[in-house]
């Protein structure tokens, strides 16, 4: 598995990403090409570039018509990404990350998300900045993104509302949660669309990176800084995974717990469904004693790491925590599938698997209830005279 680090000692922009990535060997032609197909005007050039001593790649964008007004709703925005010949998964992403930039902007200023201008960000070269990461990422096959700590800085940036101060609201938004640390810079470091791409792209803030290394690419910022490069590096590397076992799946999920002694069992149940809606794949609550001597309770939830901002964002909503640890893990699953099988008691769903070269079927527990209701036997009954009937796993 393919995972890249990102070194962000000096901060981060979309160019500086995107460059980095072609230092990996990334195709821009092909890139370019893609927006040309769409009827956006645009060119790509990566130029070799030296800051304080350290060469890269510095991307430069270059459209036809620089005059033209930059594209300013969301739904412009939107209408461009449906044009390009993307993937799924690339359209996808993409476009939920304009979503996440526009609700940010609408946070901050207090106007609706549907009428926020992106002044900057709505610009061509943010749509090439955005959409070539993620799909620099899908072509260079990568699963995982980490990045160090952020840092902090300092000073004013002149935007189309003026004077404001930095980070940028939006960027402060967006930051929010993620490790950073003092710097005495008084430079824009990390840009909206960088702040976006942190937010949108990265599973792990570590000190550093896992596996072995293939490859560094280095994307230089358009500015010069005082005391060192104005550089992003990208370790690219392929990282082992544990052993896999012989007819098993490996994967990995992150767990999310908390100490609740607060919430009635009315508050829990309802809790517990919300963060099932959001992608979780269990929720498991363990009773015990809090801090003086209250009766409680930990949950513990499990999910995908792609679900992990939803069901955690749930996780805070509901529970009214204030602070929930999270931790990847790794699971052993065996491989299933759903299945229909004729049995003596009528049609039932099951799940089969395989173990040991011997297939077992187990019936789901909805079509033993919908199965109990339309016989009048219990759940329990209608389990024994299965066993009974050698109709259960393994039979």
């Amino acid at each position: 598995m393919k995972s890249l680090y990102l070194d962000c000692t000096s901060g981060i922009s979309g160019d500086m990403l995107l460059a980095a990535l072609i230092d990996l060997d990334l195709d821009m032609a092909h890139l370019a090409d893609i927006f040309q197909k769409s009827g956006l005007d645009v060119s790509l050039s990566a130029i070799n570039d030296v800051r304080c001593g350290l060469s890269g790649k510095r991307l430069v964008i270059a459209t036809a018509s620089a005059s033209a007004p930059p594209l300013r709703h969301l739904a412009d925005i939107i209408l461009i990404l449906e044009r390009l010949p993307l993937s799924p998964d690339v359209l996808a992403k993409s476009r939920q990350a304009f979503e996440r930039l526009a609700a940010v902007e609408a946070k901050v200023h207090g106007v609706d998300p549907a009428t926020i201008h992106f002044h900057e960000v709505g610009a061509v070269d943010t749509i090439v900045d955005v959409v070539g990461a993620f799909w620099g990422v899908e072509q260079l096959g990568i699963e995982k993104i980490r990045a160090s700590k952020l840092p902090w800085f300092q000073g004013q940036v002149q935007c189309a509302h003026g004077l404001l101060p930095l980070p940028a609201p939006a960027v402060a938004e967006l930051l929010q949660g993620k490790p950073v640390y003092a710097t005495k810079h008084r430079v824009e470091l990390i840009t909206p669309t960088g702040a976006l791409l942190l937010d949108c792209l990265v599973q792990d803030f570590t000190p550093g990176p896992e596996g072995r290394l293939l490859r560094c690419g280095i994307g230089l910022g358009s500015m010069d800084l005082a005391d060192q490069p104005n550089a992003l590096r990208c370790f690219l590397f392929e990282e082992t995974l544990s052993e896999q076992p012989e007819g098993k799946v490996v994967e990995e999920i992150v767990l999310l717990t908390t100490n609740i002694d607060h919430l009635t069992g009315e508050e829990l149940g309802s809790c517990f469904d919300a963060i099932i809606q959001e992608g979780a794949l269990d929720v498991l609550y363990i009773p015990g004693v809090m801090k003086k001597n209250r009766p409680g309770g930990q949950i513990q939830v499990l999910c995908r790491p792609e679900h992990l901002p939803t069901v955690q964002e749930a996780f805070f909503q509901h529970t009214l925590s204030l602070g929930v640890r999270r931790q990847r893990i790794e699971r052993v699953i065996l491989p299933r599938q759903e299945i229909a099988r004729e049995t003596s008691l009528g049609m039932l769903e099951m799940k089969q698997a395989e173990i040991n070269e011997q297939t077992f079927s187990r019936p789901e527990f909805e079509a033993l209830q919908k199965l109990a209701q339309r016989t009048g036997r219990s759940v329990a009954q209608l389990r024994y005279l299965l066993q009974e009937k050698d109709e259960q796993p393994g039979k």
